[in-house]
């Protein structure tokens, strides 16, 4: 599979304060968020039921579902309580924007 980079959001869109913000990149609904001085980028569905994860809290480096408290962690996707996750991107900071690295489409 392809990957490529795209320019998302400017850093100062994306809360530092533990909540995340949603994005469409050629359409993937994709959450970020900044925890510990590190930003993420993952799907924006909870693996559990579909609930948006940018509704939900971080809590040591974990958001935490806003329907049914699942935890999915930041770093990987991972939940401790399903063997399926959210799907993570690469994310880097260049200069004041933000850039993530999807599948190329066609």
């Amino acid at each position: 599979m392809e990957l490529r980079w795209i320019k998302a959001v400017s850093i100062d869109e994306v809360p530092e304060d533990g909540f995340g913000h949603g994005i469409e990149l050629d359409g993937l609904d994709i959450a970020l968020f900044q925890w510990d001085h590190t930003l993420y980028a993952l799907e924006n569905l909870c693996p559990h039921l579909g609930f948006p994860l940018t509704e939900g809290a971080v809590e040591n480096g974990a958001v935490i579902c806003g329907w049914h408290g699942w935890r999915v962690r930041l770093s990987d996707g991972a939940c401790r309580t399903e063997r399926e996750g959210a799907r993570t991107y690469a994310v880097e900071v260049r200069g004041k924007d933000v850039w993530v690295q999807i599948p190329s489409s066609g």
